[in-house]
């Protein structure tokens, strides 16, 4: 398990980005012809990876994309589609997932992981990078937090803590091999400057996004989830808190058989 050093980058796309080396670790031989980035969001990484690489086709799929809300100017070998990964054909050098762990459910993480070795050439790459979403050196507060996350997200079907954990072990049962797993702590708070107001930045929108249900779940009475939100960013300022993030890159045989394309 290697624990890197973060760094932070600028960048005109990934306004968000809170380290620079978790974009590409996946060893892809470069030049490569296409990658294509699954859930892509907002599509920064796949707008950034596009300028990094003017070569290179990359795609970037999200089933519920806002079309009108992409920037204005995109580079030219950025390709936006709205569609679902099942819906998507082509043969990839490299296959790129973030955070899907918050996406997808837990009877659909196996077939999921089939679909992205499905969608990568004979001798390309899968990465993701994921996280449980649980903050780690925090206080009281931040605990409560905590189990309130894992709490509505089991209620939607999510187990992001089960599913990281066993990020390897479905790699491998998706017929990928060299599998390699880096593990980051990415600081969260005030008390790690710019990137760790964008990591707690990031984070809050992830909370905030399960608001009903956490004050629904929990009976919460008015104010106690603002209030309580306030005292967790306090501890984790205090606390030097961290979050978890696990980079998984994986390998589809070279001479691979066509069990992708028959369990598609």
């Amino acid at each position: 398990m290697f624990v890197g050093v973060l760094f932070l980058c600028y960048s005109p796309f990934y306004l968000d980005r809170i380290t620079f080396e978790l974009d590409l670790m996946a060893p892809v031989g470069k030049p490569f012809r296409k990658a294509i980035d699954i859930n892509c969001g907002s599509g920064g990484w796949a707008m950034d990876m596009a300028l990094k690489y003017p070569r290179t086709i990359v795609y970037a799929v999200d089933p519920s994309m806002d079309m009108s809300r992409l920037p204005q100017r995109v580079p030219e070998n950025c390709r936006f589609k709205q569609r679902d990964v099942k819906d998507q054909g082509g043969e990839f050098d490299l296959v790129h997932q973030r955070l899907g762990a918050f996406r997808t459910q837990i009877l659909e993480w196996t077939p999921h992981f089939a679909e992205l070795g499905r969608l990568t050439r004979p001798g390309g790459w899968v990465q993701v990078a994921e996280s449980n979403g649980i903050l780690l050196r925090a206080g009281v507060e931040s605990l409560k937090v905590n189990r309130w996350v894992e709490k509505a997200a089991l209620s939607s079907g999510l187990n992001p803590t089960q599913m990281v954990d066993a990020l390897m072990p479905t790699m491998l049962g998706a017929g990928l091999i060299n599998v390699e797993c880096y593990e980051y702590g990415i600081p969260i708070g005030d008390w790690a400057g710019r990137r760790g107001n964008i990591a707690m930045r990031s984070y809050l929108a992830m909370v905030s996004s399960l608001r009903e249900e956490i004050i629904e779940m929990n009976r919460l009475e008015e104010g106690i989830f603002e209030e309580t939100i306030e005292l967790m960013k306090m501890e984790c300022a205090a606390e030097n808190a961290e979050l978890v993030v696990k980079v998984i890159c994986a390998q589809k045989p070279p001479f691979s058989d066509d069990i992708w394309r028959l369990a598609g």
